[in-house]
Formats: C-alpha cells, structure tokens, sequence
C-alpha cells in the first residue's frame, strides 16, 4: 500500500469470538465491505489493536479457565454436572450414582427398622440417611437447573471478555483467584473429614485386633451373611460416603466462584464510580452539554454495570434459594441428632470420634454458606457507603439524578435468601449455633 494509493475495498473478516461448547474461536464475515482509507499507519494500527483485544482476551479466558475449571470442573465431572459436558454422558454418570446411593440408603432404611425400638441405634442410623439424602439434593438441584449454572459461567466469561481497563482487569482476577483459593481449602477441609470417618471401621484391623466383632461404617442390613460379604459391604459404604461428599463440595465450591465474581462486580462498580466523580474536577464545568459530559455518560455505565451485578446475584438466588432452605433445615436436624447420639455414645470413644467428625462437618458446612452470603450483603453495601462519601454534590444536573437514584437502589445490599425465609448471613449462623442455657 503506498502513498498515492487511492481508497481500497478490503474484504475484511472480523473475529467474532463466540461462546460454543467447545470454545473455538470462529470467523464471520460481515455482510458488507468495509472502506479504509489509504494510510499505512491506519491500515496497521487496526489490525494491531485487533491482534492486543484477541491476545488480551484468550490471556483473560485462560485465567477464568483456570480458576473454575481445575479442580472443580474434575469434581463436577465426576459427579456428571459440569454444564458442559454432553448430555449423555452426564445422564449415565447420575443414573450410576443414583443407584449406588439409593441402594445404599435402602440399606440403612432396613438396618434402622430392624432396631426400630432401640432409639439409641435409631438416632445413630438417621445421620448417614441425612448426609446421603443431602448428596443428593446437591446433585438434583444442578440437574434442574443445569441451564442456570451454565449461564452463570457464560456470563462470566462474558464479563472478562468486556473489561478493557487494566485496573478493572486485575481486581475481578483478584476475586476469582480469592474464590479458587476459598474453594479449595473447604474442599481440603470436608474431605479430611471425610477420611477421619472412614478409617474409623479400619482401626481394628490396622490394631491387628481379633476377638472383636468387625464394624461396619453404618449400621445397615442386606439380609446376606454380614461377615461373609463384609469387605464388599464396606467398598459400597465408602462408595457411597465419597459420592455425597463429592457431591455436596463440588456443588459448594463453584456457589464460591459465583458469590466471588458477584463480589468482585460491585467492587469495579464502585471503583467506576469514583472515577467517573473525580472527572468532575478534571473538568470544572458543570453545565456542559450532554454530548461533552463524560461524568455523566460514566455514571450511566456504572448503572449499567450495577444492574448487571444484581442480575448475576438473582440468577444465583433463583439458583440456590430453594436448596438452601431444604439444607438449612436438614443440617438443623442432622446437628441436634448427632448432638444427642454423642451423648448416648459418650463410652464408646471411636463411635464419639466419629459423630464429633460428623458434626464438625455439618457445623463447617453451614458456616461457609452463611460466609459468602454475608460477603455478597458486604460488597453490594459497599456501594452504598462510597456513593455518600463522594463529592457528588459538584456534578452536574442530570448526574445528580442518577447518583439519587442509584443511592435508594443501593441502599437495601443484596442477599441470598433460603427460600425466602430468612436471609444467609453470619448472624443466621450465629444464631444457630447459639443455645441458650434453659
């Protein structure tokens, strides 16, 4: 291309970077010809500015990528509930899963009705019913909402791809990077639990101890030779204990990458936010006209941005409200059971070991829902607090309406409710681990 060069109809492709089950990148052509002017320097800055927003976004993917899809995506496989993940693989993995755990619980349902009238082995049968029966709620409320989970994590993407500040880059990384470090550290937490109870049937036979009756990890009934068949009766248990509590972390831990992201939303808001006032002093003049207003074009993006994070967290509350009610209520009652079977047990020091494993577990369960709940209820109120604190009684007209506005949409912070019952948060927690001496 040279100087005297007239104009030049360039059959030009534009990447267009689509969300597909595979994530390739495709190239679409547009439906007309674009005309670029005869200049070098034109020519070769847009097909460099092209190349950085293509480099810039697989870097931005491949970090997101990295922080939901390591070991998380490998619990979620395994289970069969990573959104993407074709549709009959997953469907054979949960009619496996299915059975191995139903079969486990009708088990357990003959082992405790078999000593219906003993309320000591009653109240020890009813924990493990409730831990597998919470396994599989997890798993039942990703399958129903399998479409939900997928746009979350699409839209997640989605929000990566369309930062362009450095600054607004590097804080939502942050908070994902926050949220990949939250999750695996409670998924370390449950499953050392996890071990702890299941070597407990182990220790005689690591004691090398004869003259006692082999234990079982539950008490359940197949009606065959117990002793016979013991060794296959402990494989199925510990089956079963490894799905639920898969189930339950791996569900967990991608609650965390979404309650993170949301975080890290409010917090670019916010930052946005007081960018877009400090302009106002940049600028001096106040009555500008509307096209020449860039404090106000910037706080009605950051309105955009603010209803864009409150969609993110109803989707999560339309997601999750209903199975935090079924949990709350049954970690309520696994709690005071395995409260009262500890007392019962108290004699026994392996049986007590392993209720207080049980219990820990329950307890640390609740406390990391209630955890990043309060965390969302914290950052959404943040936004709150900064737009009193800012000096945007200098601004223009039109932008002190919008600042209005956004103060009484900002006032009530976001929260996850269960069920809309009650609203998560560490004074729920506290309030349930709190028994007052009677």
């Amino acid at each position: 291309m040279t100087d005297n060069t007239k104009k030049i109809a360039l059959c030009n492709y534009d990447v267009a970077l689509q969300r597909t089950s595979n994530r390739k990148i495709r190239c679409i052509p547009f439906s007309n010809h674009l005309t670029i002017a005869n200049r070098n320097n034109c020519f070769e800055s847009r097909v460099t500015q092209r190349i950085v927003n293509i480099v810039r976004y697989c870097t931005r993917l491949d970090d997101v990528v990295r922080v939901e899809e390591t070991l998380n995506k490998i619990l979620l496989l395994a289970i069969g509930q990573w959104p993407y993940q074709s549709s009959r693989t997953s469907h054979a993995i949960v009619i496996v899963i299915v059975t191995i755990v139903c079969t486990q619980i009708f088990a357990k349902l003959c082992g405790m009705f078999s000593y219906i009238h003993d309320m000591d082995i009653v109240i020890e049968c009813l924990v493990p019913l409730m831990v597998d029966v919470s396994g599989m709620t997890k798993i039942m409320n990703s399958v129903l909402y399998v479409n939900e989970i997928r746009a979350l994590l699409d839209q997640i993407k989605d929000d990566f791809y369309s930062l362009k500040n450095s600054n607004d880059i590097k804080m939502l990384e942050k908070y994902a990077d926050s949220g990949k470090k939250s999750s695996t550290i409670y998924i370390c937490v449950m499953y050392i639990l996890t071990v702890a109870f299941l070597l407990m049937p182990l220790q005689p036979l690591i004691l090398q101890v004869t003259n006692v009756t082999r234990p079982m990890l539950h008490r359940v009934e197949y009606y065959i030779d117990m002793d016979k068949y013991y060794f296959h009766i402990l494989i199925h248990g510990y089956f079963t204990a490894i799905i639920c509590v898969t189930s339950i972390v791996a569900t967990d831990a991608i609650f965390v990458i979404f309650m993170r992201h949301a975080c890290g939303l409010f917090i670019i808001t916010g930052s946005r936010i007081e960018q877009a006032i400090q302009e106002i002093y940049l600028i001096g003049d106040v009555n500008l006209p509307i096209t020449k207003d860039t404090a106000y074009r910037n706080m009605v993006q950051c309105v955009h941005d603010h209803r864009a994070a409150i969609r993110f967290v109803n989707l999560i509350e339309i997601v999750y409200s209903k199975h935090f009610l079924f949990h709350a209520g049954l970690n309520m009652i696994a709690m005071s059971v395995t409260g009262v079977g500890a007392v019962t047990k108290s004699n026994d020091l392996s049986e007590l070991l392993r209720l207080i494993a049980v219990s820990c577990a329950l307890l640390f369960h609740l406390c990391f829902e209630c955890i990043n709940a309060q965390r969302l209820i914290d950052y959404s109120g943040y936004l709150h607090t900064n737009l009193i604190n800012l000096n945007w009684y200098n601004a223009s007209p039109r932008t002190k309406k919008l600042v209005l506005f956004m103060m009484m949409k900002t006032q009530p912070p976001c929260v996850l409710t269960a069920g809309g019952m009650f609203v998560l948060c560490m004074e729920t927690f506290a309030t349930v681990r709190f028994v007052p001496n009677l």
